[in-house]
């Protein structure tokens, strides 16, 4: 069996990435089983030579460079944990191509607390949007639950601010620990961990946050969750991605129940996913009101 270090060390090497490191793991072979054989079975992909020689001849510079690295996040209250690691949330095993590693500040506990919802929605909502995504979080976050999301603006901003306001757990899903986005939500960050609350990517300090790798945060969202509480998101938004990833990991899926607000414009494009979503019957509609009977559903379907 490969140590943390181990597979720190492999992921450095050029050419390993998570799928050929998650095949050395499920061959449960250690260091000392390493050779040609073995790694062209479990490494994959056009620089596999490379990173075969790379393992079988100068493996000793790669767990240095991993020693160090993992000192230097250390030193910024960085934890790394491996997919090994008594820490790592068990409900990612549900996850297709779950992380190897996490990176996370904070309250560990979280990884695994047996209460988590997650509050999502767009960053460009309405008022009523910001109003349902703070009351849901708020209630819930008095409910014991960590409140799960992802610092963006908007939607996810109101959630974290509303479990603050009910001195509650908030956990942020982020692209880099370290290099908070955006930066707007920096100061909110810090708040989050003020107060006993967690914030966590798959990604190392340092990584560019493209467009695809908020695609990716979004399947850890529903993952750490009970339930995801969909607020707002047009038909293309990035929350619809975390909408499909709920239903293909078979959690519950809330959206508000925008038709029984007059008021609302109905016109308004990030109200269309949330219609969608519910007349579809991939989601059910929810108000203030129902929030004790989403709260029986959500403990019923833990049980």
């Amino acid at each position: 069996m490969l140590t943390k270090n181990e597979i720190f060390a492999l992921s450095l090497v050029e050419g390993v990435g998570s799928k050929s490191i998650q095949n050395i793991i499920n061959a449960n072979i250690s260091i000392n089983d390493f050779d040609v054989s073995s790694l062209t079975q479990a490494i994959k992909g056009p620089k596999k030579k490379i990173a075969i020689d790379q393992i079988l001849n100068n493996f000793e510079k790669f767990l240095d460079m991993a020693e160090l690295s993992i000192i230097n996040l250390r030193e910024e209250n960085i934890n790394l944990i491996s997919c090994l690691d008594s820490e790592y949330p068990e409900s990612f095993s549900n996850i297709h191509d779950k992380p190897i590693f996490l990176f996370a500040k904070g309250n560990l506990d979280l990884l695994n607390h047996n209460k988590s919802v997650a509050v999502v929605g767009s960053r460009k909502c309405s008022s009523f949007g910001k109003m349902a995504a703070f009351k849901t979080a708020e209630y819930f976050s008095e409910q014991n639950f960590n409140i799960v999301s992802g610092l963006a603006l908007g939607i996810d901003t109101e959630a974290h601010m509303g479990a603050l306001k009910a001195k509650g757990l908030t956990t942020a899903v982020l692209i880099d620990v370290q290099n908070v986005t955006p930066l707007e939500n920096v100061e909110l960050s810090k708040n989050i961990l003020d107060q006993n609350g967690l914030l966590i990517s798959e990604n190392p300090p340092g990584t560019f946050p493209q467009a695809g790798l908020y695609v990716n945060r979004n399947r850890l969202q529903s993952g750490l969750s009970q339930s995801v509480f969909v607020i707002e998101t047009s038909l293309n938004g990035g929350t619809m991605h975390t909408a499909k990833f709920a239903m293909e990991q078979k959690k519950l899926l809330f959206c508000p129940d925008l038709l029984s607000f007059n008021d609302y414009p109905k016109d308004f494009e990030g109200s269309q996913g949330i219609l969608k979503l519910i007349n579809e019957n991939n989601a059910e509609s929810y108000n203030k009101s129902k929030y004790q009977y989403v709260l029986e559903k959500i403990n019923a379907n833990q049980g």
